[in-house]
């Protein structure tokens, strides 16, 4: 099955979210929003409003995800502390839009109350916010989930190795998830089910195959038998 092919849009923050989307979309949205962010404070300027009515969110025709935010401005000083401000200010409204409490939550009670708020937040990134918001941690969300995939890919492999590496042809999985044999030929990961119909059809073939075999051999003796008999 070909990738889902999503209309071009474009819309702001707070009319996304008025409808619903999964943890998966959401991720995307976020890592989307934040590698932005990085590129504008590469440019030296900064977000000054975070609002979710002063950023655009959008599909290019070419079906890729883009983030505009409309609200930015010179970083002539104090660079450090306007990109570790931004960085908890993007985390804690993409948090506000998770629990969908944005309107009324409070920076200090989110950080007094961060284990009530995980049960909204995708698994992989509960560590993440905590770090930002608890901790007072001051990383890019796009640098932490391209490190985690790495890491991911690390275990993966050093797991495949203890199991055998030797042998050839064996799987891995890459952090664009999807399974390859090398790193330039990159194989569709199967959708979930598909592992089924394979069991199902060697079964089924399988079953077939015993069943020819044994009735070969209950006919065969038969056949003689009754031409035996002539």
């Amino acid at each position: 099955m070909g990738e889902i092919i999503r209309f071009p849009f474009e819309e702001t923050l707070d009319e996304y979210t008025k409808t619903y989307h999964n943890n998966d979309e959401y991720t995307r949205l976020f890592y989307v929003m934040d590698s932005t962010m990085k590129y504008i404070h590469g440019k030296g300027y900064y977000v000054i409003n975070f609002n979710p009515k002063n950023i655009v969110v959008g599909v290019t025709n070419n079906n890729e995800d883009y983030v505009n935010f409309k609200s930015i401005d010179v970083m002539d000083d104090d660079i450090t502390n306007k990109i570790n401000n931004n960085i908890y200010n993007l985390a804690f409204l993409e948090i506000g839009i998770l629990s969908e409490t944005l309107e009324h939550l409070k920076p200090e009670f989110l950080k007094e109350n961060y284990s009530q708020f995980k049960i909204f937040i995708p698994e992989n990134l509960v560590n993440y916010y905590q770090m930002i918001v608890v901790n007072g941690g001051h990383t890019y969300l796009c640098d932490y989930i391209e490190i985690k995939n790495k890491q991911e890919i690390t275990k993966l492999n050093k797991a495949l190795l203890e199991e055998g590496g030797s042998s050839k042809g064996r799987s891995y999985v890459k952090s664009t998830g999807h399974y390859g044999n090398d790193e330039d030929k990159i194989v569709p990961m199967k959708l979930p089910g598909e592992e089924n119909k394979d069991n199902i059809a060697a079964f089924v073939t399988n079953y077939a195959l015993a069943f020819v075999v044994i009735a070969s051999s209950l006919l065969i003796p038969l056949i003689a038998f009754l031409l035996g008999q002539r």
